[in-house]
This record gives structure tokens, C-alpha cells and sequence, in this order.
């Protein structure tokens, strides 16, 4: 009876094994990268610069904040403030005399670029459409995305009408994304914890490691 339940347990750990390897390796080794790698260097914080001060003269103000949850002052352009209104559906920006705040043109996209980055970004690309697993996913559009043609693979996405500067993407953070999308087994929009796959491997790995103590466990003590 014993002998039989311990090829019963070797087949069945057999089995689960060679299923559950190759995503056990892939949680391996996005383990380790996510615990040497900083994540700061991930989100590309060297290349941001320090914010901008400027006076802030409020005394002329007039905005429609009937329904606000939140009003934002923000810096955009040099002695520029701009003014959010922060809705439950949307957040509405003004200048301080209470018009409606223009889109930044790509002109000032790379003024701002120059200003609030070290990348010395002389393209930027206009981006209106939201894309699935996109780098700049869960931003509000518009977007300018502006890049160094030399060096395309850092790049800054900065809102087109607020001017922040709301994402830096470098290879370190394509890497990053890419094990991330491995390690939750979501290949789509890499956002989505708890995806029917994650979990069912999770159960599978679990019952890999059970039958494989549970074989341990039955064997002779001179064979341990």
C-alpha cells in the first residue's frame, strides 16, 4: 500500500512539475530582478529635474468650482500657474483669470521637456488615443511624448494641457513591465492581478510543493 501511494505521489509531482516549470522559472527570475533593481532608477527619477518655483498671484482668481472635489495649482511654462478643478468624472484645467487653459503646442512640449527633464529632447509626438499595454497606460490624454532623436529609448510623457510631466521610460522599465506581465500572467494590459491563469498555476505550483514534502514524508528514513 505504501509503495503504491509513493508512485502515485512521484507520478502526480511528475507531472505537475513539468506543467508548473516553466512559469516557476518565470517567477523566479522576475523575483530576483525586481528585488536588485532600483525602482526608482526604474521609473527614471534621474532624469527628472527639480520642480519649477514660481510667485503665485491668485488675487485675480475666478473658476467654476460648483462641483470640485479638489482644486490644483500647478507651474506649467515659466512664471505660468495654472489651475485644476478636480471633478468626480474629470479634471478640468484654467488659467488664474478663470479661461479655459490652452493645450500646450510642441513648441512648449520641449520648452517643458528642457525644464522639467535632462534628455535634451529636440521630437515630440502628439499621442490622442489610448493603447492596450501601452508605456504611458492610465494617463489622461493627451499626451506629448518627447524623446532625444540620438536616443529614443528614453522617453518622457508630458500632459499636453496641465504640462506635468506624468511618466519617464527607459529599457530598465520595458524590462521591468515585460517580467511584471510574466510574473501575473496578465500579457495584455499587465495591469490585472488575479487572472484566471495566476491562479490556477498558483493552486498547481502549491500542489507540486505538497506532493512533493507528502513524497518525502513517505519514504523509508534510510532512504531521506
Amino acid at each position: 500500500m505504501a509503495l503504491r501511494l509513493q508512485r502515485k505521489l512521484r507520478r502526480w509531482h511528475r507531472w505537475l512539475a513539468i506543467v508548473t516549470a516553466v512559469q516557476l522559472l518565470a517567477w523566479t527570475l522576475s523575483g530576483i530582478f525586481f528585488a536588485f533593481i532600483d525602482i526608482e532608477f526604474v521609473r527614471g527619477a534621474d532624469h527628472r529635474q527639480p520642480a519649477l518655483q514660481t510667485p503665485i498671484d491668485l488675487s485675480a482668481a475666478s473658476w467654476i468650482t460648483a462641483d470640485a472635489t479638489e482644486v490644483l495649482i500647478r507651474n506649467r511654462l515659466p512664471e505660468e500657474v495654472v489651475v485644476g478643478v478636480v471633478g468626480l468624472e474629470e479634471t478640468r484645467w484654467y488659467l488664474p483669470n478663470g479661461k479655459v487653459l490652452p493645450a500646450l503646442n510642441e513648441i512648449e512640449a520641449l520648452q517643458l521637456a528642457g525644464l522639467k527633464t535632462d534628455l535634451n529632447a529636440n521630437r515630440a509626438v502628439f499621442i490622442t488615443e489610448a493603447e492596450v499595454g501601452s508605456e504611458y497606460r492610465g494617463r489622461a490624454l493627451p499626451l506629448w511624448r518627447v524623446f532625444k532623436d540620438k536616443n529614443p529609448s528614453t522617453v518622457a510623457y508630458i500632459d499636453a494641457t496641465s504640462g506635468e510631466l506624468v511618466a519617464v521610460r527607459n529599457t530598465a522599465w520595458r524590462w521591468w513591465d515585460f517580467l511584471w506581465s510574466l510574473h501575473i500572467m496578465d500579457y495584455d494590459d499587465r495591469d490585472t492581478i488575479g487572472t484566471l491563469l495566476l491562479k490556477l498555476f498558483s493552486i498547481m505550483s502549491l500542489l507540486t510543493a505538497i506532493a512533493g514534502v507528502a513524497l518525502f514524508i513517505s519514504l523509508p528514513k534510510k532512504w531521506r
